[in-house]
């Protein structure tokens, strides 16, 4: 492909979005512009930090300098983000070793153990090394949350130890929490709490097949990835994986036995266990740093009292970029990226072209924030709402757009999130002005309320909503279709059959609801007793609350 400069490319494709189409309303029209231009080959997929993202940001704040959206990033529309490649150490150089009360044990790099690389906050480091020595405990699958009754670190105590941990979760809990509970985040930062020197999470003997042997060499190469300081809290905390047949050997070197200890009492509760020994744990990393921009736009509120707090609407920018590996001579390479999520993009950008066409400015202030590296973990969105532009605490609302799967037209639609808080209600009114019903999650196994960046806001304690076209009238064929045959692969792209009328449509539901929190005379508050809003906000951001 011939490459036009960055500034020429931009313009071309502005003007060529401009005239893409003809039929249709103006909204239909202008958001068929936006999801076709940002989904085109010109944009080489928008992989965060490259230059087809470059042009996607670009295309963005083109939009938004059109429409008269103010700039709210630290860098006129732009708050950069730190990201980093975290590569682990060549083979060999991560040690382990177990001085045991029955037995000693030297642990073989990528074969019993693989450990992560470390953490540092300076986004300069190129490289760090990480050591970790202390007696051995094993706590179950991690978990500290007295209002479900689990606390795995009963009659433990873990600081300056080597915590051993279970993938996944127990038996029992509802499906949002589980998710909580199983990330490896969640475990590292409950066993950091305790003052854990490192975690290593447990694999499992009946999985040690040579086909899982040889996914694990090819991820130890891999990169994880991060953005400088996201680990701030426990940088000094070593971080990795036992192999099942190692733990067995370590347990049995400390007189214990694994498969026991890792079963349930008839109460379904797994007992913490001190296995004593010393473990001895190091771990080295190079980076490769690189930055990729939020875009962040405003319109400000009217209200004197009220324009200093902000409803959010979020959107990840970025895609997963051209496949770099081998393919037949003129293959197509690009993930364009046309649900995902050049569809939630154009619906933000068309929900802000309605409020700046009101007559009258919403009362609370508006953010449109254009996120990075979702698809790196949801690297952009933690980011801003971790270090957002705007005060900390000022951001009451997040309503979130993500792959609108926009294949058929839809009568009903799923709100993750919204029965946390006081915004199902907003939520359900604005539905039903518009004829669409609320309905429950169809797919609790995806556990979607976890996996899209209005996560990263309710973990900053910020009532959040992520609205996902039902199933009803052809909806879940059109979910299962895609999900089946074009998530993450180069056929996510404008050759769907793509109903930018249902777009439009999206996009007004979309405008209605944060219209309407925008416009509210109280903040949306946590429900009392919900399981988020205690974790992530404490008792007094509940409703009711004195």
């Amino acid at each position: 492909m011939k490459l036009l400069p960055r500034t020429a490319s931009v313009l071309a494709l502005l003007t060529a979005a401009a005239c893409a189409t003809t039929g249709g309303n103006d909204a239909e029209r202008r958001f068929k512009a936006d999801l076709t231009t940002l989904a085109s080959d010109a944009y080489e997929g928008r992989e965060a930090g490259t230059r087809g993202y470059d042009l996607a940001v670009d295309y963005v704040v083109a939009q938004f300098r059109q429409m008269g959206v103010e700039p709210a990033g630290e860098d006129g529309y732009l708050q950069d983000v730190p990201l980093r490649r975290a590569y682990r150490g060549a083979p060999g150089t991560a040690l382990a070793t177990f001085e045991g009360p029955d037995e000693d044990l030297t642990l073989t790099d990528r074969e019993d153990f693989l450990l992560d690389a470390p953490s540092l906050s300076d986004p300069g480091a190129e490289d760090a090394i990480a050591t970790a020595e202390g007696g051995v405990v094993f706590a179950g699958y991690g978990i500290d949350a007295p209002s479900l009754g689990i606390d795995s670190y009963a009659g433990i105590d873990a600081a300056g130890k080597v915590v051993l941990l279970l993938q996944g979760a127990p038996d029992g809990l509802p499906s949002e929490e589980a998710a909580h509970f199983q990330s490896t985040t969640t475990k590292i930062a409950a066993a950091a709490a305790r003052g854990a020197s490192a975690v290593l999470v447990l694999g499992s003997a009946a999985e040690e097949t040579p086909e899982m042997r040889a996914r694990m060499a090819r991820y130890a190469d891999m990169p994880a990835n991060t953005f400088a300081g996201r680990d701030a809290g426990h940088e000094d905390v070593v971080t990795g994986h036992l192999s099942g047949s190692a733990a067995m050997r370590l347990f049995e070197a400390a007189g214990e036995d694994l498969d026991a200890a890792a079963t349930p009492d008839e109460a379904g509760r797994i007992a913490a266990i001190d296995l004593g020994g010393t473990m001895t744990l190091r771990a080295e990393g190079r980076f490769e740093n690189y930055t990729a921009p939020n875009v962040v736009g405003m319109i400000e509120g009217s209200d004197p009292e009220l324009k200093g707090e902000y409803v959010v609407l979020s959107a990840h920018l970025d895609h997963v970029g051209i496949d770099d590996g081998e393919h037949a001579k003129g293959a197509d390479v690009i993930h364009n990226g046309a649900m995902d999520n050049a569809s939630g993009i154009a619906t933000m950008l068309e929900a802000a072209r309605r409020f700046t066409t009101d007559e009258e400015r919403p009362r609370r202030s508006v953010l449109f924030v254009a996120v990075t590296a979702e698809e790196k973990g949801l690297l952009g969105s933690e980011y801003f709402a971790s270090n957002p532009t705007v005060p900390q605490g000022a951001m009451v609302a997040d309503v979130n757009l993500d792959m609108p799967i926009l294949m058929h037209d839809f009568t009903d639609v799923i709100a993750f999130g919204a029965q946390h808080s006081t915004l199902q209600d907003i939520v359900a009114e604005a539905a039903e002005g518009m004829d669409v019903t609320l309905a429950p999650d169809p797919v609790p196994e995806m556990v979607l309320f976890v996996r899209s960046d209005h996560y990263s806001f309710v973990k900053e304690g910020v009532p959040s909503v992520f609205l996902f076209l039902g199933f009803s009238n052809g909806g879940e064929q059109s979910f299962r279709n895609f999900m089946s045959t074009h998530y993450h692969q180069v056929s996510d792209s404008p050759r769907l059959p793509i109903r930018y009328d249902v777009g439009a449509r999206f996009a007004e539901l979309n405008y209605r609801i944060a219209k309407a929190i925008a416009n509210a005379d109280e903040r949306p508050e946590w429900n009392r007793g919900d399981f988020f809003g205690d974790l992530y906000a404490g008792d007094e951001a509940a409703v009711g609350a004195d």
